[in-house]
C-alpha cells in the first residue's frame, strides 16, 4: 500500500466516522430532541426542553441496550440542566402526556456544573458508574443542502 493511498483510506475513514458520529435527532414523548451529547465512549444523551405546565425542565432520551428503543426521563425540578435526579417515563399517546414509570426502571442522575476552565462540565450517573460527557450541542441543519444542495439521484 502506497503513502498515498494510506493517507486517503485515513481520511475517508476520518469522514465516514464523523458522519456516522452526528445522531440523528428523535422524538422524546412528543417534542423532537433539540440538543445531543455522549456520555462515556459511546452512550448518546439527546436532550429536549419540556413546555407548558412543565416548563423548565429538561426530558432526556437514553438508549436502552437490551431493547434497543429510546427510554425517557424528566428532571424532577426545574434544574436549567443543573444536575438532577431523573426519573423514568413513558409517553401516553392518547393524553399526549409523560406518564411517570414507578416500577420497571430507575432513576438516573445528569447535569452538569460550571467549572472556572472549561465552562459547563456534564456527567450522568447511571447507578455506581458515573460518565463524563461532552458538552451538549445542537443537531447539525440540513436546511441548506436540502434548499440548494445536489438531489440525490438514484443509480443506474
Amino acid at each position: 500500500m502506497t503513502y498515498k493511498h494510506l493517507l486517503f483510506t485515513l481520511f475517508i475513514g476520518c469522514i465516514t466516522t464523523a458522519s456516522a458520529a452526528e445522531p440523528t435527532p428523535v422524538m422524546l414523548g412528543n417534542l423532537k430532541a433539540s440538543l445531543h451529547q455522549i456520555c462515556g465512549n459511546e452512550i448518546i444523551v439527546q436532550v429536549a426542553e419540556m413546555k407548558g405546565s412543565d416548563e423548565g425542565r429538561t426530558i432526556l432520551g437514553l438508549k436502552n441496550n437490551k431493547t434497543g428503543k429510546i427510554d425517557l426521563f424528566t428532571s424532577i425540578n426545574t434544574s436549567n440542566k443543573q444536575y438532577d435526579k431523573y426519573q423514568p417515563v413513558n409517553f401516553d399517546n392518547l393524553s399526549q402526556s409523560l406518564v411517570v414509570q414507578e416500577n420497571d426502571r430507575p432513576a438516573v442522575v445528569w447535569g452538569g456544573a460550571i467549572t472556572n476552565l472549561k465552562g459547563m462540565e456534564y456527567s450522568l450517573a447511571l447507578g455506581s458508574h458515573v460518565y463524563s460527557c461532552t458538552k451538549l450541542a445542537p443537531f447539525e441543519s440540513e436546511i441548506a443542502n436540502d434548499l440548494y444542495g445536489e438531489k440525490d439521484v438514484p443509480a443506474h
